[in-house]
């Protein structure tokens, strides 16, 4: 019960503290999800510049909705004892130092944006909305879990917008080659793994008034994680066959499975810290896989 993802050991130096407080790692596990979206969109490998500004767009709005997070949270964190050695909470990262990190991280994301393509750039102001305004919204509403996890499937979304921009000149287009089934079942995924860091806060949350489907479902809620999660592995197995992928991206879909069950299955031992990262775990094993699998064009299943 005391794992926290956000937490960092004091006297580790500030270029740690700084890293445990991004949690920068949790970039790197996404992008190979935003790569998906970009290499499935057109069927192919998008220009070594658009992979760079993807990952570039992806690492500083990292930086600005992890840092509004916290800054957001830092009362609240406080007084949890989960969540009281975080660097906001112990002064090892200043307020000021939070808000010029939330600055820095915004304009380097809708520059890298700008440099994409136009759509991209039209879209960034949503993108940045949705992110910036999760960490209010379990004041007012388990859906909260969801709002995180729609973030996650953006991922998707952008990587795929970023690409398609590139040879589509209406935004209609654009949104049509987004591989929907792909975000939404990265939603899903999402919204399992986000109940691992809830659940063991549950009695915490209901104390404060905050909101979760943890807090709203009670014993039920890791039960809802996995039917989310198995929801997600449908639509998984369905985005392959529709988008017609081959025998590496079908491999990767199961493992993608069996991994979220192995997590599962840790989570409802009580490891929810193992049960987390196992979960961010698979998404590299299904990106990876999907990417790799469009890359070599092996002859398809169906």
């Amino acid at each position: 019960m005391n794992w926290d993802p956000g937490a960092a050991s004091v006297n580790k130096g500030k270029f740690y503290t700084l890293m445990r407080f991004l949690r920068i790692e949790q970039t790197l596990f996404s992008l190979p999800m935003a790569y998906l979206g970009a290499f499935v969109a057109i069927r192919g490998i998008p220009p070594i510049q658009t992979l760079f500004l993807i990952f570039s767009a992806l690492f500083f709005l990292r930086i600005a909705g992890m840092t509004n997070d916290n800054l957001a949270d830092r009362e609240i964190d406080a007084k949890n004892p989960r969540t009281r050695t975080r660097p906001l909470v112990t002064g090892a990262i200043k307020v000021w130092e939070a808000k010029a990190l939330i600055i820095i991280g915004l304009a380097g994301f809708f520059i890298s944006a700008y440099f994409v393509n136009i759509w991209a750039f039209v879209l960034s102001p949503i993108v940045a909305l949705i992110v910036m305004t999760y960490p209010y919204m379990k004041r007012y509403t388990a859906f909260a879990n969801y709002h995180l996890a729609s973030i996650q499937g953006l991922a998707v979304f952008s990587g795929a917008v970023a690409s398609a921009g590139l040879y589509y000149h209406s935004l209609y287009c654009v949104l049509k080659a987004v591989p929907w089934p792909f975000v939404i079942a990265t939603i899903f995924w999402a919204l399992g793994f986000d109940l691992y860091n809830h659940i063991p806060d549950a009695e915490f949350d209901k104390q404060m008034g905050l909101h979760s489907f943890a807090v709203l479902l009670g014993d039920f809620a890791l039960k809802f994680a996995g039917l989310n999660q198995l929801a997600s592995l449908i639509l998984d197995f369905l985005a392959d066959f529709m988008y017609n992928l081959g025998p590496i991206a079908y491999a990767s879909t199961i493992a993608h499975g069996l991994i979220m069950a192995y997590a599962y299955f840790l989570a409802n031992k009580g490891n929810f810290g193992s049960a987390f990262y196992y979960n961010i775990y698979s998404s590299i094993v299904l990106g990876l896989g999907i990417d790799i699998d469009v890359l070599l064009g092996i002859p398809k299943f169906f």
